[in-house]
């Protein structure tokens, strides 16, 4: 065994065994050149019978005992004669070359090996019997794995992994150090999960200056960046220079000289645009000022009647053999769908959205026309085609969205008559402008449905407020509760006036449709009621503990966030219902998916056929660590180290965003003084309405009231919102017309 130390230490060999393998992570078993079994564990990406070098110290884990903590690897490409036949032998990346042919390879060529192969590839390829194109593959890995050992030297000391830096050499080349040594700031664009913060800690490292001019720019791109994080689709061009400002530090008199000098180079090349309103500069990407402009202009198309229903007195009779209880608001909202091209339907939780929705497809199917129902959300879109008995779809299916482009636009518009978008709030700048961008107006009537009450996309826009705000095309509010809508709907929209009612009278059925648990002031104390909640009372009530009953909080952090309550509760259930215990993790390590485990799809994935925000349970776990996973019926197969492991999480508790468009028969929404920075009336209001029979509100009674009072101004930065008045006052028709 190596003398103990704790100072820097390199061990090569092979990698006999893997025992966990992740981008960020792996860990398992070297056998060194001298026959020697060393545990490792650190930050590389390990496949077995890699020949590498592992760059590290030693140290003792308190559960595995003494193992060579990995700070980096390199590939080892100074393999003697063995060595050298192991590695073409093995491979995973080299095909074609077997144990025979890897020791031809190595007797013919000896030490003259990489060169005859970087040199000339077809003596490799006549010798071996193998295909030039063979040879060349072998060449381009090794010439890659070069490249990975120069730029892990270069990178080491920077927090990347060697994972990571794989990636980076795949996507820039051979070339890919001198590349980085230029600009440092590629990182951002290259690497998921490198913003500019990180990045810059990097760069200031390896000695770039902080007047750097593609550190400026990545500056003023990343403040760009963060104005669409948080739902904004422009910045006045001086706030802009002062955030770039503040960001940058550059410690230079003339440091917003130079700022402003960079933006207008960045302008001028049409990477940002600059717009005039009243006055003001309006800095925004190009892309998306473009969009916007597109979607306002298709709005002024909202006056042209529905290309499908001419006759008014025909159109009455039809809708009152539909649906004779419509009230009078109800009426007016079908009546204005089927008059018009465009026309938009919203209204609070109880007020009919999904009555009306029906009435209008029953009178659409009785006069043979093709509708097409869909919503931004799976969830939402299996919801739709429960109240209309119709198939309903995924925008992103219904535009032919592979993850990389859209089969739908203009010249392969949508086969539909009426076209009926629901949870409309959801939906961002660029999903509407590439769903107006696939519709033919001359034949399809769109009605637009959704809830101005709820939360904003999380994307860039508020086209739902902005299009209700600006009165631009026909608009109908539901504005009341029917009385069948129940308790539970009446409830939830008594938030929208400040109001939190207590815990409602007992139903039939014993279940409550709204309970109050407001005398938790203690984060832990409110954390221990909700477990003992899923421990002795929800299965009691009627409710699957993982089909039926969803946490929503606020925020992923701290005590009551997503990532401590989805280990709490993981914990919990998987004792109660199996009697399986959690296995303890590292610190900083997540816990292990196990069978049974409730899991959420992060991003979309379409080579698996699942997307963002799919809910589904870990049906078993192989030997070899490989995930099965049920998403609604959509089989998963995830091996274990897949980066798509990455993208999979808990879903026990999930915040209040991420289940937007969803429904849930039992919803318990954490609203606690300790995420009031996070609390407004509309984050409530979108929490309790994911509930479907039974809500539970649980945290203080201070922070629950203050989060129904607070109304939350909706100040999102848009151009659609000024092109939308403009449509409305012809005067200021110069808004957004000059550019700087």
């Amino acid at each position: 065994m190596p003398r103990k130390t704790n100072s820097p230490a390199k061990l090569r060999g092979r990698i006999e065994r893997v025992y966990y393998a992740g981008p960020k992570f792996s860990a398992g078993r070297l056998l060194t050149a001298t026959g020697e079994e060393i545990q490792f564990a650190g930050n590389l990406f390990a496949r077995e019978n890699q020949p590498v070098v592992l760059l590290g110290t030693w140290a003792t884990h308190p559960k595995y005992g003494r193992q060579f903590k990995v700070d980096a690897m390199e590939h080892d490409l100074d393999l003697n004669p063995e060595g050298l036949i192991h590695y073409l032998a093995n491979h995973p990346d080299i095909k074609g070359i077997g144990p025979a042919k890897a020791r031809l390879i190595v007797e013919e060529f000896g030490d003259s090996f990489e060169e005859t192969l970087i040199e000339s590839p077809e003596l490799i390829a006549s010798k071996a019997r193998i295909s030039l194109d063979a040879a060349n593959r072998l060449k381009d890995e090794w010439c890659k794995n070069r490249s990975v050992n120069a730029v892990l030297a270069w990178l080491s000391a920077f927090g990347l992994t060697h994972h990571q830096v794989t990636t980076l050499v795949d996507k820039l080349g051979g070339n890919c150090l001198e590349i980085l040594k230029a600009d440092p700031y590629i990182l951002i664009r290259e690497l998921r999960g490198f913003g500019f913060k990180k990045v810059d800690k990097i760069a200031r490292k390896l000695g770039t200056p902080k007047d750097h001019t593609p550190r400026i720019r990545a500056g003023i791109q990343y403040c760009m960046h963060e104005a669409l994080d948080q739902g904004n689709c422009w910045v006045e061009y001086e706030d802009l220079v002062d955030q770039a400002n503040l960001l940058l530090v550059m410690d230079n008199l003339d440091s917003r000289i130079r700022i402003e000098a960079s933006l207008d180079n960045l302008i001028s090349e049409r990477l940002l645009s600059c717009e005039s309103h009243a006055g003001r500069f309006l800095v925004a990407l190009s892309d998306i000022l473009k969009m916007e402009q597109d979607i306002a202009a298709i709005f002024t198309k909202a006056d042209a009647s529905n290309p499908h229903f001419k006759s008014t007195r025909n159109l009455q009779k039809l809708i009152l053999r539909q649906a004779e209880t419509l009230n009078e608001k109800q009426l007016e909202a079908v009546h204005s769908a089927l008059q018009h091209s465009i026309s938009l339907i919203s209204g609070g939780a109880g007020s009919g959205k999904s009555y009306t929705v029906s009435v209008i497809n029953a009178v659409c199917e009785e006069c043979d026309l093709e509708v097409v129902l869909s919503a931004p959300t799976g969830k939402a879109a299996k919801r739709l085609e429960e109240v209309s008995g119709r198939t309903g779809t995924t925008i992103h299916r219904l535009l032919g969205y592979d993850g990389k482009s859209f089969s739908k636009d203009s010249n392969n518009p949508i086969d539909a008559d009426i076209l009926i978008i629901d949870e409309f709030s959801m939906v961002d700048v660029s999903l509407a402008w590439h769903l107006f961008n696939a519709v033919d107006f001359a034949r399809t009537a769109i009605v637009i449905v959704g809830d101005h009450n709820q939360l904003p996309p999380v994307g860039p826009g508020n086209i739902l407020r902005d299009l209700i705000h600006s009165n631009a095309i026909p608009t109908v509010i539901l504005d009341k509760v029917v009385r069948q809508a129940g308790v539970l709907k009446e409830n939830s929209t008594a938030i929208l006036k400040g109001e939190v009612r207590k815990t409602s009278d007992a139903s039939t059925q014993g279940c409550r449709d709204w309970y109050l648990a407001d005398q938790f002031t203690d984060p832990g104390a409110a954390r221990n009621f909700l477990l003992d909640l899923f421990d002795k009372r929800l299965d009691a009530l009627g409710f699957d503990l993982i089909k039926d009953v969803q946490v929503l909080t606020p925020t992923h952090k701290g005590p009551l966030g997503t990532k401590s309550l989805n280990e709490d509760l993981q914990r919990l259930i998987q004792k109660r219902l199996w009697n399986v215990s959690v296995p303890e993790t590292q610190l900083g390590r997540r816990s292990p998916f196990l069978k049974h485990d409730k899991v959420i799809q992060t991003r979309n994935n379409y080579d698996l056929n699942v997307m963002n925000g799919a809910i589904g349970h870990v049906v078993d776990v192989l030997p070899n660590g490989t995930l099965l996973i049920d998403f609604e019926g959509v089989a998963v197969e995830i091996e274990k180290g897949s980066p798509n492991l990455q993208d999979i999480q808990l879903a026990y508790a999930l915040t209040i965003h991420k289940t937007q468009g969803s429904e849930f028969p039992c919803a318990v929404v954490v609203v606690h003084k300790a995420h009031s920075f996070m609390h407004h009336r509309n984050l409530l209001y979108t929490g309790v309405t994911r509930a479907r029979k039974t809500a539970i509100v649980l945290g203080d009674r201070w922070g629950i009231r203050n989060c129904a009072k607070k109304c939350q101004v909706d100040d999102r930065k848009t151009f659609l919102s000024i092109l939308l008045n403009n449509l409305n006052c012809p005067e200021e028709q110069s808004a957004c017309a000059g550019a700087l």
